[in-house]
């Protein structure tokens, strides 16, 4: 269901969702499209985005459940490993 949250104290942390090293000594990927959007609830392991490096297309999937608060990157853009993709709110401490 929905949940309605009123003032600020609902008790979930908001955690930077970074884009992992994804080795070969990527810096950068370009991203493709984005599976989520901002105030949607998502589970652990649904797909967040798409992104393509100079080698591979990779699919980004969560590694926690929680809402969907802020997304960094538009279509196109350029995104650094290292940096948040999303920002979730997750009652899951990391």
């Amino acid at each position: 269901g929905r949940w309605m949250t009123s003032g600020g104290g609902a008790g979930g942390t908001v955690v930077p969702f970074k884009l992992a090293d994804i080795g070969e000594g990527i810096v950068e990927v370009e991203v493709l499209q984005w599976f989520v959007k901002e105030g949607q609830m998502i589970k652990a392991f649904d797909r967040i985005c798409e992104v393509q490096s100079d080698k591979a297309t990779v699919e980004i999937t969560s590694r926690f459940d929680g809402k969907v608060e802020k997304i960094h990157y538009g279509v196109g853009e350029m995104a650094q490993v290292g940096s948040a993709l999303i920002d979730l709110t997750t009652d899951t401490p990391p």
